[in-house]
């Protein structure tokens, strides 16, 4: 195992990893910290390194989720991307534009879809909805590097 620091939307990840050797790249609540015009460039460069068949795992914020729908005037950036009070951006995503981002990057899209949760504070004695979007998306063993 090889551990390394990059910043994925600028850093080739081939200077650290060599071509189709990764099996798995697991991104939880990666993509929604990203600015969408370099979703796609970061979907790309971690397809170079993957290998045919190789898999990523999402995870991330889902439109309509609880805290999307705090957000007060002055905190949108643009459609569905928000700054926080504490300076960070997220994203948050429908199925549909999952899919669109990681089929134009070239990935096999094999499951793609919302997660519905309930987090109750029992304290508080709230309990708020919250929606994910969760998928499954594969460099095809056909995909030529």
């Amino acid at each position: 195992m090889k551990v390394f620091q990059c910043d994925v939307t600028q850093d080739d990840l081939l200077t650290s990893v060599p071509v189709d050797t990764i099996d798995i790249a697991l991104l939880l609540f990666v993509l929604s910290s990203i600015n969408p015009d370099k979703m796609v460039a970061v979907l790309r460069n971690i397809f170079k390194v993957l290998r045919h068949g190789g898999m990523v795992l999402v995870r991330d914020y889902g439109i309509h989720d609880h805290a999307m729908l705090r957000f007060t005037t002055g905190h949108k950036i643009s459609e569905n991307f928000y700054v926080r009070q504490d300076g960070t951006r997220v994203y948050y995503f429908s199925d549909e534009k999952l899919s669109e981002l990681f089929n134009v990057a070239g990935y096999e899209i094999i499951e793609n879809k919302y997660i519905h949760k309930e987090t109750t504070n029992v304290k508080e004695g709230i309990s708020v909805p919250r929606v994910f979007v969760q998928g499954k998306f594969a460099k095809s063993l056909l995909t030529n590097s």
